[in-house]
Formats: structure tokens, C-alpha cells, sequence
């Protein structure tokens, strides 16, 4: 789960970004974003009842979160991120979700080049 302050929690923070953000489509999900005056991004996602029964739209919420989470060091600063899920989401993998995230995310423009590289420790046994 995503630490309280890179939540966007608000209902009316989220409706803004709904109404205001720009919007980049891909076949797993929808990421609406909007500048915002916080220190940190923040993050919602939702996956209404076409994406399925709940038992599959909190999958696919789960999925797309922690791909943030495990990209959250990349992610530029003063942002409001609203991940929409798509019906494809729950049935993928999670790498082609986190490859989803990571490809929408870079398609806004949110994705600091400049940060250090997530290099997973691999043990040999």
C-alpha cells in the first residue's frame, strides 16, 4: 500500500483530476494527471464494475498500485495521478502492468531520468 502522503484521498481531488487532468490511454489502463502545489505526487486508482466483480477490480486497483509503489522514486514531484483500470487489467500479469504504468507514466512526461535506477538484490541459492 502507498504511504498517506503519496495517497490522493479527497473525494474533490479527485474529481478534479477527473475534470481538469490531461489524459494518456493505454490497453490496461488510463492515467489522468494534473499539477498540484503538494511537495509529493500523489495517487488514486479506481476500476469501476465494467472492469468486473469486485473480487477482480480489487485485483486489478492492487496490481496498478504496486507498480507505483515499486516506481514511486522515479515519479517527479507536484503531481495528481488518477490510474483508471481497464476490463484487460485483472486478467494481465503484473509485469505488463508495471511495463503499462511505467510506459503512461513516461508518456506524461512524469518520469525523472535523473533519479537512481531500482536495482533488485538477486540471491544465488
Amino acid at each position: 500500500m502507498l504511504q498517506k502522503p503519496f495517497r490522493l484521498r479527497r473525494s474533490v481531488d479527485v474529481k478534479r483530476v477527473r475534470q481538469q487532468g490531461k489524459g494518456w490511454r493505454h490497453p490496461l489502463a488510463i492515467l489522468l494527471v494534473t499539477k498540484s502545489d503538494q511537495d509529493v505526487s500523489r495517487f488514486a486508482f479506481i476500476a469501476s464494475r465494467g472492469v468486473g466483480k469486485a473480487v477482480v477490480r480489487n485485483r486489478a486497483r492492487r496490481l496498478l498500485r504496486e507498480s507505483v509503489r515499486l516506481h514511486m522514486d522515479e515519479v517527479m514531484a507536484g503531481w495528481d495521478c488518477l490510474f483508471i483500470a481497464r476490463a484487460a487489467t485483472a486478467g494481465a500479469s503484473f509485469a505488463d502492468v508495471e511495463t503499462a504504468v511505467l510506459q503512461l507514466l513516461s508518456r506524461a512526461h512524469l518520469l525523472d531520468h535523473n533519479a537512481p535506477e531500482r536495482h533488485e538484490e538477486q540471491s544465488n541459492t
